[in-house]
């Protein structure tokens, strides 16, 4: 029996799990566990990972891969959604993405039920936490244009209705 030199064993160990470090943070169960624990937090049930959602987010890229810098995409889908775009030089996981729609609670009023200073710069946070939202599927992918990384969440049934409390 031939044995391989060290050296060998770990490049082929770590050529066979370059692929799952490649998918850290980017995982469904990624997604969901940085959700569920803002959703915790405010005493909301947790969200549950649906590949419809997650088919409609990748179809969502695929059609804005290209013009990934315009953020004023028309999207007649009955979901609710959350995206963020990062800059040319950023690689977004969809970790960070979640965690940047969460540190928006900074900009949420509950008293007041609304985003400090009349701005819309709380209402992805009020979308993860949403009680109504009970299903979640998400995408992320690199712009086609050097424009950086794309994430993108829908919820099912969608949150932030006017007038009703995320939690």
């Amino acid at each position: 029996m031939r044995k391989l030199p060290i050296l060998a064993v770990l490049t082929t160990s770590v050529v066979s799990i370059l692929p799952l470090c490649l998918l850290a943070q980017n995982s469904p169960q990624d997604y969901l566990k940085v959700h569920n624990i803002a959703r915790t937090r405010v005493g909301v049930k947790p969200l549950v990972w649906d590949s419809e959602l997650e088919s409609h987010a990748n179809k969502f890229l695929s059609n804005h891969i290209e013009d990934c810098m315009r953020v004023d995409y028309i999207d007649p889908s009955p979901f609710a959604r959350n995206m963020l775009i990062s800059g040319s030089t950023e690689n977004l996981t969809g970790v960070d993405a979640v965690a940047w729609w969460v540190a928006q609670k900074q900009n949420y009023d509950y008293e007041s039920n609304s985003c400090i200073d009349g701005t819309l710069q709380c209402l992805t946070y009020t979308q993860v936490v949403s009680k109504a939202s009970i299903y979640l599927g998400c995408a992320r992918d690199e712009c086609n244009n050097n424009g950086g990384t794309i994430v993108i969440c829908y919820y099912d049934p969608p949150g932030n209705d006017d007038g009703q409390r995320p939690y």
